[in-house]
């Protein structure tokens, strides 16, 4: 009778905990989405640094300096915070950095002005490759910590509520965006920008105060020596390959992403106003595809999801060729399915990479996971640099046919259970 009353207990407790990070983490997913919505690297950076330039390649060699600040220190960081029992901490040191850069970036596009436009441009670089180095430092511990707090079967339901909440302030901030965009002289309208968006990240770190992270029962007091840390990602890299083959393929659409801003105002006619335009359909196509991306991992899985996923992504490109005849106008819908991709890349890839890493190595597999794609990184770089003899349809067309073959190659995916059968 007592052990059933303990039981009961236990079991009361472990639902209230469940409840409880639950909607902490739902907090900072969808406060994050405001910061989110106003930095976005393929619209309002990508806008900036084209201001600030009018080059291309510093369009796109930007994207992949921020790319390479982000991946390149996971797989030391995951070594280090691996051992740990708690993974939080080391989350909300990388979360309060990165409000730091934004609110710095804010403040030196104020200081700075319109009149220094090559040291704003370099300030701008230094300032945000420490903002996503700071990702990658935070973005190990989240995975893992989300790992623990989200059970397999209600991880669909978690991105699901997460964009929900997310989407109407998401969509608010978008429209903060056109109307900051439209009103506020340059570039004092970025800078607002960016400290709106720092404010958003702020806010958004509450929600993990909230979470009662589980401590970690495998933790061991020191990191492997490197030598055996090594025959680690060995194996791991054996379990990761089809997935990294995947990413790479069908990551040639972000050589692209960026591209459609600059495409639309230089050679489509597109006005300043138009970037909020640009902003709101991006937002809107990650909000509302975000709902049926958790519905298709809940019910199919992450591999037909991806597949989904893949397939939409093969066909933007070659949409964005044969819509310019209606001006720029015609890249709205674009920029719509450029949010919905973004959106099923991180929904289907990071369900995928939960469920093949074991529990006990999720920080491991994640960061080596960001590692293997980091070739992704350079496509942006390239793109721009061809740019300087192609045609934007030559580059669009190019993209198509290489995330053509990666949704080919989700055919060969391993299919993994909605409960896992590693990751959990």
């Amino acid at each position: 009778m007592r052990d059933g009353h303990l039981e009961n207990r236990n079991a009361a407790m472990a639902q209230a905990n469940l409840r409880r990070n639950f909607v902490g983490a739902l907090w900072h997913g969808a406060f994050l989405a405001v910061g989110t919505a106003l930095t976005q690297p393929t619209t309002v950076i990508a806008a900036f640094v084209a201001e600030l330039t009018g080059s291309t390649i510093w369009v796109g060699g930007l994207v992949t300096v921020l790319t390479v600040a982000g991946a390149l220190p996971q797989i030391f960081v995951a070594r280090w915070i691996e051992p740990r029992r708690y993974k939080m901490p080391i989350l909300l040191l990388a979360i309060y950095l990165r409000v730091a850069s934004w609110a710095l970036l804010a403040w030196l596009i104020f200081v700075l002005g319109p009149d220094r436009p090559q040291l704003l441009a370099w300030a701008l670089v230094g300032v945000l490759a420490v903002f996503y180095a700071c990702g990658g430092l935070g973005g190990v511990p989240y995975t893992d910590i989300i790992g623990k707090i989200i059970p397999p079967g209600r991880r669909g339901a978690f991105f699901g509520g997460r964009q929900a909440l997310a989407g109407p302030l998401a969509v608010g901030a978008a429209l903060l965006a056109r109307r900051v965009l439209a009103t506020v002289v340059y570039p004092t309208n970025y800078a607002l920008l960016f400290g709106v968006a720092a404010v958003g990240l702020f806010v958004a770190s509450f929600g993990l105060w909230i979470i009662r992270e589980p401590p970690h029962v495998e933790a061991k007091r020191q990191a492997i020596a490197w030598r055996r840390y090594a025959g680690m990602l060995k194996g791991a890299v054996g379990d990761l390959k089809q997935l990294v083959a995947v990413q790479v393929l069908t990551g040639f659409s972000l050589m692209a992403f960026p591209f459609y801003i600059v495409y639309a105002r230089h050679d489509l006619g597109a006005p300043a106003e138009a970037l909020g335009w640009f902003i709101l359909m991006q937002v809107l196509g990650g909000v509302l595809a975000n709902l049926v991306w958790a519905r298709l991992v809940d019910r199919y899985g992450s591999k037909r999801m991806v597949m989904v996923c893949a397939a939409i992504s093969t066909l933007t490109p070659l949409l964005a060729i044969g819509l310019s005849r209606f001006g720029w106008q015609g890249m709205l819908p674009v920029l719509f399915l450029v949010g919905a991709i973004i959106a099923g890349r991180s929904v289907g890839f990071n369900s995928a990479l939960l469920e093949l890493a074991p529990a006990a190595q999720r920080p491991t597999y994640s960061a080596l996971d960001a590692m293997l794609i980091l070739p992704v990184a350079f496509l942006s770089l390239v793109g721009g640099i061809l740019l300087q003899h192609w045609s934007y349809a030559a580059l669009f067309g190019m993209v198509s046919c290489f995330v053509g073959a990666g949704a080919l190659l989700t055919q060969w995916l391993p299919s993994v259970g909605r409960e896992g059968t590693s990751g959990t």
